[in-house]
């Protein structure tokens, strides 16, 4: 299971300063294995299974009665707190495979959990319902609050981009994102928007991003830069009366826009430097298509108006959480690299 790794070093109040020797440690600890703890200058470390150590003495391993007793109780709080990290498909192996033990620290919980075929995993979560993991006994040492999860500007990250729509895909579309807490931008037309209002509120509700694709899909080359303006105009006049808010990110619909163009209207473009093509493909190869030269930085190109994008989008998102891509909307990609989006500008990727 490549994609759950668990954090090498846990930074924990001291609590069981009391240990006095290894004995007592083992004691406590019965489902922690003697041959697995070390002892060098007087400090007992215990190796994990990912070739991590950790000090003995401060550490707090629990695996109380009441937690067992109210297993589902307990599983259902731990869902909550793994899906603010994890995506639904990785919560659901944890959750449904039998807990090992628990290392339970100020501001973390390491759980190690055995699979059905006998393997040993670990993972860690940071821990935000604290008063209801208290409640169990498993948290009695907090301190500080906990750590926030959000956008990673380390991580090698992507933006997922969708046009065309919004259509009667896009509700499905968003609750794969959200399973795997994942975002995206989706470039809309004012036409669908105007059919479609209830999904363009789910967008942004959802915390996604909304950018104009035009009204209709006409190329913006062929209405010139009056025609342009009027289109434009018109879908953020439709977006306003939605949402209340402007439209700030445009992309010209086949990608279709000239300097005149550009340098007229008081808007910033989005283009792609990855075509999934799965508006031609029609099939699960657009996946392929785009994992076989994704790399950070890039924004990619789907499209929402497709039932073949759906029934394969699933597997694009798993290879690129598999890959370690976050997976983030067009601004925030900008954000990540530290590229200001200014208007009269086309952007195709962020390097």
């Amino acid at each position: 299971m490549p994609f759950i790794s668990s954090i090498s070093t846990l930074k924990i109040s001291a609590k069981n300063s009391s240990i006095k020797s290894l004995e007592a440690f083992i004691e406590k600890n019965s489902f922690i294995d003697k041959d697995s703890v070390v002892k060098i200058d007087d400090n007992y470390y215990y190796s994990r299974n990912d070739d991590s150590i950790i000090d003995v003495s401060k550490m707090s391993f629990v695996k109380p009665v009441d937690v067992i007793e109210n297993m589902d109780l307990f599983k259902e709080l731990l869902f909550k707190e793994l899906r603010i990290k994890y995506p639904l498909f990785v919560v659901e192996q944890i959750i449904n495979n039998d807990f090992d033990s628990f290392i339970v620290s100020s501001d973390k919980i390491d759980i190690s959990y055995l699979t059905t075929e006998g393997n040993k995993y670990d993972v860690t979560l940071v821990c935000r319902d604290y008063k209801n993991l208290v409640s169990f006994g498993c948290v009695d040492d907090i301190q500080g609050d906990p750590n926030s999860i959000g956008i990673d500007p380390s991580k090698k990250s992507v933006a997922l981009t969708f046009d065309d729509g919004p259509c009667v895909y896009t509700n499905e579309v968003i609750d794969l994102l959200l399973d795997f807490n994942m975002k995206a931008t989706f470039f809309e037309l004012g036409s669908l928007m105007e059919r479609y209002p209830a999904i363009v509120k789910r967008v942004l509700d959802s915390g996604f991003e909304v950018g104009s694709h035009g009204y209709n899909h006409k190329a913006f080359t062929k209405l010139k830069v009056g025609g342009t303006l009027k289109d434009i105009s018109r879908t953020n006049d439709i977006y306003r009366e939605i949402s209340g808010r402007d439209l700030k990110l445009v992309r010209p619909p086949y990608g279709s826009i000239n300097a005149s163009i550009r340098d007229s209207i008081d808007v910033t473009f989005v283009k792609w430097s990855v075509d999934s093509l799965d508006w031609k493909v029609r099939d699960e190869r657009y996946v392929e298509n785009v994992m076989s030269v994704a790399k950070d930085g890039d924004i990619i190109l789907l499209h929402d108006i497709h039932k073949t994008t759906l029934e394969h989008l699933r597997d694009l998102l798993t290879r690129l959480y598999n890959e370690n891509f976050q997976v983030v909307t067009v601004s925030e990609l900008a954000s990540i690299k530290g590229i200001p989006l200014e208007s009269r500008k086309v952007y195709f990727k962020f390097v």
